[in-house]
């Protein structure tokens, strides 16, 4: 599965949002950083970019877990949707930029 900038944004629009990139810059590098990579490293990537990077204006969070509900129903994972919105916030408030440490905490989520 290859997410492109226009999805994520359509993302961002879906929850509510107005799709202004806040971050385009982060947003490119984080697309072309996941090439040819394992889902969990992409999807890890990825909400470090929203979460740390705030690429959006607004909505970042609320973006990440769109992201990361696609990537589990997409990848047949069973995740707890508590623990992946505990996760998100984590990464948010503590600024954790190590992506290998986010997909540990991603992968506690999971089930």
């Amino acid at each position: 599965m290859i997410l492109n900038k226009k999805d994520i944004i359509a993302f961002n629009q879906e929850i509510g949002e107005s799709g202004n990139l806040r971050n385009e810059s982060s947003l490119e590098f984080a697309l072309s950083a996941i090439k040819e990579k394992p889902w969990m490293y992409k999807l890890s990537y990825l909400m470090r970019c929203l979460l740390v990077d705030h690429c959006f204006e607004d909505g970042n969070k609320r973006t990440a877990l769109a992201v990361a509900i696609i990537y589990f129903d997409y990848y047949k994972m069973e995740y707890e949707k508590e623990k992946i919105i505990q996760v998100i916030y984590r990464i948010a408030k503590s600024n954790i930029i190590n992506v290998n440490k986010i997909m540990r905490m991603i992968k506690d989520a999971t089930i």
